[in-house]
């Protein structure tokens, strides 16, 4: 027996089930030829190879002829042992264009490397998604031959397909976090004073995204906290430690991009067998929408009210301005009729604006709209004068401009202008360059005309029309016994 046949032998009955598979085939059939006749380099790395763990393969010579151990056989799957001696891009005509480039590019003396590299393998009869990590290099014979690449092959589908999702999971996660108005969790280590928000948390809230593992001072969360509000949180925190009772507090916190956002947030302290507090986890919940749909009923109700208490104001007023000119019951009656139906259709057109739903698509001249609005109120037309060019309301500016003209015409008529017989009103307007300037101004002898002594509802309705509808500037202006409130709008607004 020669030295060679010697070490397949010891090949075969040391190597186990691939050992034993490699003595046995018969490279003679290959490029390789005979195993007695390999080179004591490839015998020494095919030994190596054969009692490894991990998987790894030589394609040896020009077209890679595969020699594996075990670890690479199962990775074959079926195609083992129908794969062994035959050139790689043959057993994987799958990835040949792959493996070509290795093999030329290695056996040119380069190394090359591959994290979760992916292919389409048909091991098992159909395609199949695989990933690899893979590393070759150049097998050198001792003159310097490169006759061949050794891979390291191990496969990661496993870990990539759980990496995956995990990552749906978080979105999916993430999605209904969002849709529940979750914005994220906490846990303040009491002893330290460590505060460690999660990932969301962090990246939403804390000016530097802070690891999960590392926490941060709580003060650094307290800063996301306005100002007004932060007393009563901490205060909240205190008192839930103290009693040893439940923590839930509504404030306000600021974002990384500058935006207030409403929470509310919830916890509860938890104590170590001394009974000292030693942690307080929680959670926080988004709840702006809410609020800002409670100061939206707010407002609606307030402004019922103040529409009620007008009404009746208006409708005396009404009543006596009536009663003073009507001369038979029967004219008071009609004339008050009129009157009334003018009333109405200038509540309808403050509706929209009031109740904050969508106003038609139709235009509205300025002009009219004023008209309209005064109608219920002037008795004699010489008392009040409307004038300047005509312009085209679109539905919001037109419902807004009511709603300021409507507020204007209510308190002229209540303690203004429109309140006396001898009052006067001038409402104009003129086109500058890109806005548009409408006065509002009333005169009544005797002073009738005064500044409030507070600043009403009704005021601040108008402030918000102007400034967050109509993105405009309102001043009043009481000297002369007479208000004048200017009204600047942008007159692309107008159009709106």
């Amino acid at each position: 027996m020669t030295p060679s046949s010697d070490w397949a032998g010891r090949l075969a009955s040391r190597g186990g089930e691939m050992g034993r598979a490699i003595a046995d085939h018969d490279w003679a059939a290959t490029p390789l030829g005979p195993i007695e006749g390999w080179s004591t380099t490839l015998k020494a790395i095919v030994k190596l190879i054969i009692g490894s763990p991990v998987p790894q393969a030589l394609l040896v010579g020009p077209n890679g002829i595969l020699i594996y151990n075990a670890g690479y056989a199962q990775i074959c799957g079926a195609r083992h042992p129908a794969v062994l001696g035959t050139p790689v891009c043959e057993a994987w005509a799958e990835a040949a264009a792959f493996n070509r480039n290795v093999l030329d590019t290695v056996l040119a003396g380069a190394t090359q490397t591959y994290s979760e590299q992916a292919f389409v393998l048909y091991r098992n009869g159909g395609p199949e998604d695989v990933w690899f990590d893979l590393s070759y290099s150049p097998i050198i014979e001792e003159d310097g031959e490169r006759i061949g690449v050794h891979a390291i092959v191990v496969e990661t589908t496993d870990r990539v397909r759980s990496q995956r999702e995990l990552a749906r999971s978080r979105e999916r996660l993430a999605f209904a976090l969002n849709s529940a108005g979750m914005i994220g969790t906490w846990d303040w280590h009491i002893g330290s004073n460590l505060f460690f928000p999660d990932t969301r948390l962090a990246e939403l809230f804390v000016s530097d995204v802070v690891s999960p593992e590392d926490g941060m001072p709580v003060e650094r969360y307290l800063e996301a906290i306005h100002p007004e509000d932060l007393p009563r949180v901490q205060a909240a925190f205190r008192e839930a430690i103290a009693e040893k009772d439940k923590y839930s507090e509504e404030y306000r916190l600021r974002g990384r991009d500058g935006s207030w956002r409403w929470v509310i947030a919830r916890g509860e302290c938890l104590y170590n067998h001394a009974g000292r507090p030693a942690r307080f986890p929680g959670a926080i919940v988004d709840i702006t929408e809410l609020k800002e749909s409670e100061e939206a009923r707010s407002i609606l109700l307030r402004e019922l009210n103040h529409r009620v208490k007008n009404i009746f104001a208006v409708v005396s007023g009404l009543v006596s301005m009536t009663a003073r000119t009507a001369t038979t019951p029967r004219d008071m009656a009609e004339a008050l009729r009129g009157r009334l139906a003018a009333l109405s259709a200038a509540h309808d057109l403050i509706r929209s604006a009031v109740l904050g739903t969508e106003a038609g698509q139709e235009t509205t001249p300025l002009a009219d709209l004023v008209r309209r609005i005064l109608a219920p109120h002037v008795e004699q037309d010489d008392r009040v004068s409307v004038s300047g060019p005509a312009i085209l309301l679109g539905p919001t500016a037109a419902t807004s401009l009511a709603l300021v003209f409507h507020e204007l015409a209510t308190n002229a008529a209540k303690y203004g202008a429109l309140s006396g017989e001898a009052g006067t009103l001038r409402v104009e307007w003129v086109i500058t360059a890109a806005d548009v300037a409408l006065t509002w101004a009333e005169q009544a002898p005797g002073g009738l005309v005064s500044a409030p002594s507070h600043r009403g509802f009704g005021s601040q309705l108008i402030e918000m029309s102007v400034q967050r509808q109509l993105k405009g500037a309102l001043t009043h202006d009481w000297s002369g016994g007479g208000l004048t409130a200017m009204l600047v709008v942008p007159a692309d607004h107008l159009a709106r």
